[in-house]
């Protein structure tokens, strides 16, 4: 199992669905039970323990869900960044991506505070500030840091500006790594570069919550602020980057996806330990509705990223081998799949779900009170019925009337938007005789498809060429100038794919695709020709079709191969008979002695010195077609004879002796 699993309509695999909605579930549950007395507190002054020790104790650790729901989106909005990146190829528009992703979040959030904001809030109005707060996402950051407070009904809605601001700020985190990233000389080696500000979130995160503590602000402060989030978005942003290295090569796929797609229910037992470890609240109190330590708080701090870490895993690994059954069953099951696909909505309302059960009157005749004033008035499992169901019905109908239309409306708004100048196609495209219209789609799809093949044999043989050097060593002589020139041959290659891959992503966008599929339409830049070769007209820029970037990939391609399968075969033919001389040499020099071993000791020599030809410059024995081992079959030949020689003289001594 894995995102290349059948997905479901809403375009995720089921799986990823099913785990987003047990996370909502989840979190819906800690919710309920801190406002029914299930979890006890300290809030209100004289310590109350929780109403049963055992629910409480499970209940304790499902704050660790969380950690799904953003290292889920931080991976899904940096793949196809850190993609472009480990593959050599333009970053991907970001405009139209960041309106998609506003227009998955905004609209429901806005019904949502429209409502809650007239039923439940609106005797606390006090001025137009207090209306635009939330509008503008600025609720959380506009307010005392030491006490924060919400509005009834959007107690949970901290994570909106902090998802905005991470939409907004993957692409320029991407962006500044990226020059550093692409001195990399190998997919693997850009990966690596790539992971740089991983670390770096890390430890942001952990000083916020020190900052946090430091400064005796209330414990949420941790969570609320986007840099709360910053080891979890991080870890979202390393899985993105290992999913990249295996869609880019598929052959090198990263050993932990392939340790998760094998073994996907370690991953999974991993999260099971992480969630009762937050159960048992080490440096804490097991039951209680909130962490009182700093020491408590840092392990459940990381148990949120672990969990997040462990449970996604083996739902992205390419070539999941489908173990785990039940756990599989589990999370793809309908019910599951739906509370996934609606699951933003449940978590949106559910507070509002409580506010609207304990206080039906406050929506029609005002007043209404902080939802921590009905503490323990109504018991667990009726709240829990009340506000699941209330939340799945009023997340579906926001989900069929209100999201899902914005993102339809969206695309439609998309497919005619401009956008800004650097995004819209600015090349001039000539009136070509076009693709038939039943085949453009197909046609369209099949250049994707082969720009996807096409980067995968070029990170193929990158990867290749670099694993030929020697190690610790370079290449001297004939190889050295054959290297050389493939090194340049393979830097226009993907100068030639990172323009021939632009013109195949404009393929979905608003021009004329029929043009770009059958036109000059892949234009490289570049300085004019010497001005005795120059025809007036010349600018220095190059022009192709898709067909002969691809004629002229094939042939840059076929150079840099031809130059690999030729130190393949050198390496496959002249080391083993080099070995062979050196044992013969071996078994000459048991018989020898005066001239001969003389003879013997500068053809070792010289067998020495071939070996190390092989390895710095072993195209000396390659003749243009095929492997030209003249100087082993000389040096064989003399070795030969002075064996011969060594073995008569061997027998001579024996008949004396005898």
């Amino acid at each position: 199992m894995s995102l290349h699993t059948k997905p479901s309509t809403g375009g995720r695999a089921p799986a990823i669905d099913g785990v987003r909605g047990l996370a909502a579930l989840a979190l819906l549950t800690v919710h309920v039970a801190m406002f029914s007395g299930l979890l006890g507190t300290k809030a209100f002054g004289e310590p109350r323990p929780p109403s049963n020790g055992v629910g409480a104790f499970f209940v304790s650790g499902m704050p660790s869900f969380i950690g799904v729901l953003f290292v889920l989106p931080a991976m899904y909005l940096y793949l196809p960044l850190a993609k472009s990146i480990i593959a050599g190829t333009p970053l991907p528009p970001q405009g139209r991506g960041f309106l998609r992703r506003l227009l998955r979040l905004l609209p429901g959030y806005y019904v949502m505070y429209l409502i809650v904001l007239l039923t439940l809030n609106r005797e606390h109005i006090d001025g137009l500030w207090y209306v635009l707060r939330p509008i503008l996402l600025l609720q959380v950051f506009a307010q005392d840091p030491a006490k924060p407070q919400l509005m009834n009904g959007m107690e949970i809605t901290w994570t909106v500006p902090t998802m905005v601001i991470w939409y907004a700020a993957l692409p320029l985190i991407a962006m500044a790594v990226r020059r550093f990233a692409m001195r990399g000389t190998t997919v693997e080696a850009r990966a690596r570069r790539l992971m740089l500000p991983v670390p770096v979130l890390i430890a942001a995160g952990v000083a916020w919550l020190f900052v946090v503590k430091g400064n005796g602000w209330d414990n949420r402060m941790v969570f609320w602020w986007p840099q709360g989030f910053a080891p979890t978005i991080g870890i979202g942003m390393a899985l993105a980057i290992k999913l990249a290295v295996a869609q880019v090569n598929p052959g090198r796929t990263p050993s932990l996806l392939r340790r998760a797609a094998a073994r996907p229910t370690l991953f999974w037992l991993a999260a099971v330990a992480v969630y009762l470890v937050n159960c048992a609240r080490p440096f804490s109190v097991i039951g209680m509705d909130a962490i009182y330590s700093t020491s408590g708080l840092l392990v459940t701090y990381v148990m949120v990223a672990l969990f997040g870490f462990f449970a996604v895993t083996p739902l992205i690994a390419p070539g999941g081998s489908g173990g785990a059954r039940p756990i599989v069953a589990l999370l793809t099951s309908r019910p599951v799949v739906h509370l996934g696909k609606v699951g933003f909505g449940i978590y949106l309302w559910h507070f509002a779900v409580m506010h609207f059960f304990f206080q039906p009157g406050a929506i029609l005749g005002g007043n209404s009170r902080p939802i921590r004033e009905f503490y323990g008035t109504v018991g667990f499992w009726r709240l829990e019925l009340v506000t699941l169901s209330g939340a799945v019905l009023i997340a579906t109908l926001s989900y069929h009337l209100v999201e899902q239309p914005a993102l339809r409306w969206g695309e439609q708004f998309l497919r005619g938007w401009k956008g800004p100048a650097k995004e819209r196609p600015s090349r001039a495209r000539p009136a070509l005789s076009p693709v038939p219209a039943d085949g453009t789609a197909a046609a369209v799809t099949a250049a994707q498809a082969r720009r996807d093949t096409v980067r995968a044999n070029l990170v193929a043989v990158e990867s290749a060429l670099a694993a030929q050097v020697p190690a610790g060593a370079e290449f001297t002589g004939r190889t050295r100038r054959r290297f050389d020139a493939a090194g340049a041959d393979l830097a226009r290659l993907w100068e030639i794919f990172t323009a021939y891959s632009s013109t195949v992503d404009e393929l979905d966008g608003p021009g004329d695709p029929d043009a770009l599929l059958t036109g000059r339409s892949v234009r490289l830049g570049g300085a004019p020709k010497p001005l005795p070769e120059r025809h007036i007209t010349d600018n220095g820029e190059t022009v192709y079709t898709l067909d002969e970037a691809v004629a002229e990939m094939e042939r840059l391609f076929r150079k840099v191969v031809d130059l690999l399968a030729a130190l393949e075969a050198v390496r496959a033919e002249v080391p083993d008979r080099l070995t062979a001389l050196t044992a013969d040499l071996g078994r000459a020099g048991d018989g020898a002695d005066g001239t001969l071993r003389t003879e013997l000791a500068a053809a070792k020599a010289q067998v020495h010195r071939l070996h190390l030809a092989v390895g710095t410059d072993p195209l000396v024995y390659w003749d243009g077609a095929r492997v030209d081992a003249t100087d082993v079959e000389r040096l064989a030949a003399d070795v030969a004879d002075a064996v011969g020689r060594a073995s008569g003289r061997a027998a001579e001594d024996q008949e004396l002796a005898g």
